[in-house]
């Protein structure tokens, strides 16, 4: 987890398509959870989600159950 913490925010610098740098993200936000550091986890995909655009099946993802099973498929 040490290795992935220290990429935090210089995913970019890695390279590689959005996606691909994402995939970073997530690994590191699983490691979070995974040391009981959920807040840490949370944080980051926040930011992530809040500042890119992204696209309406993640607003679903993130959006609250009852949210989700109002909207037509």
């Amino acid at each position: 987890m040490e290795l992935l913490n220290a990429l935090g925010d210089q995913v970019e610098r890695i390279g590689g398509v959005r996606v691909e740098r994402e995939i970073v993200q997530d690994t590191l936000a699983r490691a979070l959870v995974d040391a009981d550091e959920p807040a840490r986890a949370a944080a980051l995909l926040h930011h992530r989600t809040t500042t890119r655009h992204h696209h309406r099946y993640e607003d679903l993802l993130l959006a609250p159950r009852a949210v989700r099973e109002t909207v037509p498929s």
